[in-house]
C-alpha cells in the first residue's frame, strides 16, 4: 500500500510518499511564512498555508497518480478563526505566540490553572489555545459576538476546504486545552469560560476516519476518483507512536521515553493509561483511537541556545565550525563550583510554564573565563532537559532510567557520551527517518508489521555522572529560585 503523509509543521510543510511497511520513498517540503512582532505575535496565514499545501499535493499527485489516501501529522496548539463561509477572521496563532502570556500568569497565580489543567491535561501557558481564547475575548471581543464564528486549528481548516467537513481528530483537539480528556469530549466548563459553544468547534472524529475529498477538488487537482483524507494525529504524538513499528522484537529493548532534540526539545512517553501529573508541569495528550496517550514536556531552549552560543561567543567569528565548538567545550575543564547558565532565552515551557523567564549566569567569579561560561551554556541546556526527564519518569513504573534520543547532536559518539554524563542516564541513539512520518505509517497501517531498528546505547561514565549530579542539584535550585522571583516581580 502507498499513501501520502502531510506534516503540517510550524516552520515547514512536508509531503512524503510512503509504502508498507512504513517506508519513506519520496519527500517534498516548503517553508512557512511567519509574521512576528515585539508584542509576541507569531502567526501564519491559513490561506498561504493552504495554497502551499495544494501546490505540494499537485506535484506529488502528478508523480504518483495511483495514490488515493492521505494522512496528516500536524503541529499542536495552533488557533485560527473564520466566519461561517470560511473567510479568515483571525490568522493562525502558533504555539510560539506569546500575546496571552500575562493571561496564563494570572491563571497560575489565582489557582485557576490547576483546575483547568486537571480537566484538559494541557498546561496553562500562552501556547495553549484555551488561554489564547481568553486573550482574544479581552482583546478582540467582536469575535465572540457572532455565534456563527468558528475556531479551529490549521489542519481542520485544510480538511474543511478539501472535504467540506468541519472535523478534528481527538489527538489534535486534546492539545487545544478545551477537551475533557477523561471523557474525550469538548468540556462545557472550559467552553463557557472562553464564551463559545460546542458547534463553533470542529466535530470530534477518529484519527483513522476516512473522509472523501470533494468532487470539484478531485477534478481540479486530478486526484484519484476515490481520494480520501484521514485526520491522523499530532507530530509529537506520532513521533512516539513510531516506537510501535519496532516494538515486540526479541532482540530489541527500546526505551518508551523519547528525547527529541532540535531547535527546541521535548521529552515524551507513550502510555495506554490516562495519567495527569498533578503538578501541572508536564502535559498529557491523546495519541490515537485505541487510545494511547503521550505524557511529557516541551523545552523552548535547546538547539536554538547552542546556536546563540556559537554566534555570540566568538566561535563563528574565529572560523570554527559548530562541531569544532562542541569539541572545545567538551574537553574544557569541569568546574563543580560553576559557573551555571539558566538557559531561558525564550522563556520556558516545561517544567516552569513561565514565558517571562529570562536567561542568567550564576556563580561568576573573578577568574571565570569566557570558555567556562560557554561550557556552562551547554550544560545548562541539558540540565533543563534533565528536569523534564525526571518529571516524566515520575509518571511511569519503569525500574531503570534510560531514554531514547534523536537529533543530529547525538550523531557524534563523544558528544553523546558527554550528554549521557550530564543527564546521568543511559541513552539509546536512534538514527533514521522522520519519526512523526513513521508514526503516521503505524497509524494508517497498524503496528502488526515489524521493522528492525538499529540503535546505539551510551552508558554514562560513573565518575562524571556523580560530578554532574551534584552540579545539577545546584542548577535546579537556581532555576527554581529564578522562576519564583520572576513571578513575584510581576505580581
Amino acid at each position: 500500500m502507498q499513501y501520502f503523509v502531510v506534516d503540517l509543521g510550524t516552520t515547514n510543510l512536508k509531503f512524503a510518499l510512503m509504502e508498507t511497511p512504513y517506508r519513506i520513498l519520496d519527500t517534498m517540503e516548503t517553508g512557512n511564512v511567519i509574521s512576528q512582532d515585539d508584542a509576541g505575535k507569531h502567526e501564519s496565514d491559513p490561506e498561504v498555508v493552504f495554497n502551499q499545501f495544494i501546490d505540494l499535493l499537485s506535484q506529488m499527485q502528478a508523480k504518483y497518480p495511483q495514490v488515493k489516501l492521505l494522512i496528516f501529522s500536524s503541529q499542536m496548539h495552533a488557533l485560527l478563526a473564520t466566519d461561517s463561509y470560511g473567510n479568515v477572521l483571525q490568522k493562525a496563532m502558533t504555539w510560539a505566540d506569546l500575546r496571552a502570556k500575562d493571561i496564563a500568569q494570572e491563571m497560575q497565580m489565582s489557582g485557576q490553572a490547576r483546575e483547568f489543567f486537571a480537566l484538559s491535561g494541557t498546561p496553562i501557558h500562552a501556547m495553549n489555545p484555551f488561554v489564547k481564547l481568553v486573550y482574544l475575548n479581552q482583546s478582540y471581543p467582536n469575535l465572540f459576538e457572532d455565534p456563527s464564528i468558528q475556531f479551529m486549528d490549521i489542519k481542520a481548516y485544510i480538511i474543511r476546504r478539501l472535504t467540506g467537513k468541519y472535523v478534528i481528530d481527538h489527538a489534535t483537539a486534546s492539545s487545544m486545552g478545551l477537551m475533557d480528556i477523561a471523557r474525550h469530549t469538548w468540556s462545557k466548563k472550559l467552553l463557557n469560560h472562553v464564551n463559545i459553544q460546542e458547534n463553533q468547534l470542529p466535530k470530534l472524529v477518529a484519527s483513522r476516519q476516512q473522509i472523501p475529498v470533494k468532487h470539484e477538488v478531485i477534478q481540479h487537482l486530478q486526484l484519484a476518483p476515490d481520494f480520501q483524507i484521514l485526520p491522523g494525529s499530532t507530530d509529537g504524538a506520532l513521533a512516539n507512536l513510531s516506537n510501535q513499528a519496532y516494538a515486540g522484537l526479541e532482540d530489541q529493548s527500546l526505551s518508551s521515553i523519547v528525547l527529541s532534540f532540535g531547535t527546541s526539545a521535548a521529552v515524551r512517553t507513550l502510555s495506554d493509561q490516562l495519567s495527569i501529573h498533578e503538578s501541572g508541569q508536564i502535559f498529557t495528550y491523546i495519541v490515537d483511537d485505541k487510545p494511547h496517550y503521550i505524557i511529557g514536556g516541551p523545552v523552548n531552549n535547546a538547539g536554538n541556545v547552542l546556536d546563540w552560543l556559537y554566534q555570540q561567543f566568538g566561535f563563528k567569528e574565529k572560523g570554527q565550525s559548530f562541531q569544532d565548538m562542541l569539541q572545545v567545550l567538551m574537553t574544557h575543564h569541569f568546574f563543580a563550583s560553576g559557573p551555571y547558565f539558566l538557559p531561558f532565552l525564550n522563556g520556558e515551557r516545561a517544567p516552569y510554564w513561565n514565558a517571562n523567564l529570562q536567561a542568567e549566569f550564576k556563580g561568576i567569579k573573578g577568574y571565570t573565563s569566557q570558555l567556562d561560561m560557554a561550557k556552562a551554556v551547554f550544560e545548562g541546556v541539558f540540565f533543563e532537559i534533565r528536569q523534564v526527564i525526571d518529571l516524566v519518569y515520575d509518571t511511569t513504573d519503569l525500574n531503570q532510567k534510560i531514554v531514547q534520543v534523536n537529533g543530529k547532536i547525538f550523531s557524534d559518539p563523544k558528544i553523546s557520551q558527554w550528554i549521557a554524563d550530564i543527564l546521568g542516564i543511559p541513552l539509546q541513539y536512534v538514527s533514521g527517518d522522520d519519526a512523526s512520518l513513521i508514526g503516521a505509517g503505524v497509524l494508517i497501517e497498524s503496528d502488526i508489521l515489524r521493522e528492525r531498528l538499529a540503535f546505539t546505547t551510551i552508558e554514562p561514565n560513573q565518575q562524571s555522572r556523580e560530578k554532574y549530579h551534584q552540579k545539577f542539584l545546584k542548577f535546579k535550585s537556581y532555576a527554581n529560585a529564578l522562576d519564583q522571583s520572576s513571578r513575584t516581580i510581576l505580581y
